[in-house]
């Protein structure tokens, strides 16, 4: 551990952001003296995450690292939007310390240091469920409402698929499922993925009490669900929170 790095201590903050990292966030270091470059950045959707990036990603981090004011930048199609930090001690932390991959995050697994606190995995689970997972709702028949909530996380084949399921299942009592499926990546090939996935009513209010849910397009979806008893697929959080603030009674009607 280098001394620039060894300021920072493990917290729910980090255990948190660390969430974040595995789930949208990248490190870039090239070390090389007064040339080196140590970057941290996290990516989202520039609509349906916007609002989670601005309200719990920057101060998460900031009370994680103590680290203000990230660059922005928004690809030119604007469909994803990125906050990048510039800081020498954060990336080495995580790198040496945490074990987050340098580069492509290939064979990511969650500190062990996290896995050995279930009050850290807590953090840990709700954020990596905000940043790389879908909250959504199906119906048992081919018709009908979608009145089932269901969660799923899916992470390029890596332990950390598995050390979430052991979590869920032994400490919390949460009936977890893992699957593997080959994902197709528009432009670069496929890849093997894993996949988590929570299913029962039950197990959805034990992790909405023990865990929670802090990404808003997530609580919009619930929210929705809780008032309509459905929330259907493909709906915006822009419409979605017009909905919940009045503006009209159900999707489609002005």
């Amino acid at each position: 551990m280098t001394p620039s790095s060894s300021r920072f201590h493990l917290s729910p903050d980090v255990a948190a952001e660390t969430g974040i990292h595995i789930g949208d966030g990248g490190l870039s270091i090239k070390r090389g003296g007064p040339h080196g470059h140590y970057q941290y950045e996290i990516t989202g959707h520039a609509l349906e995450d916007q609002l989670y990036l601005i309200g719990t990603v920057m101060p998460t981090i900031s009370a994680a690292y103590d680290l203000q004011r990230p660059g922005y930048y928004i690809n030119p199609e604007q469909t994803w939007i990125s906050l990048r930090y510039q800081s020498k001690a954060v990336a080495l932390f995580k790198h040496e310390t945490l074990g987050l991959p340098n580069g492509r995050k290939t064979d990511l697994s969650i500190p062990a240091l996290i896995r050995q606190d279930s009050q850290l995995m807590r953090q840990f689970a709700r954020e990596l469920l905000a940043t790389d997972g879908v909250l959504g709702f199906y119906n048992a028949r081919k018709c009908g409402l979608r009145k089932y909530p269901r969660i799923q996380i899916k992470l390029k084949a890596c332990p950390v698929i598995e050390q979430l399921a052991n979590f869920l299942r032994v400490e919390l009592g949460i009936h977890a499922t893992c699957r593997n499926n080959l994902g197709i990546h528009e432009g670069w090939g496929t890849s093997l993925q894993q996949i988590i996935q929570v299913n029962r009513s039950e197990d959805i209010d034990t992790w909405r009490r023990e865990i929670g849910f802090s990404n808003l397009s997530h609580i919009s979806r619930m929210m929705v669900f809780e008032l309509q008893g459905e929330c259907l697929p493909r709906t915006c959080i822009v419409d979605r929170l017009s909905m919940l603030s009045g503006r009209f009674s159900r999707f489609g009607t002005a």
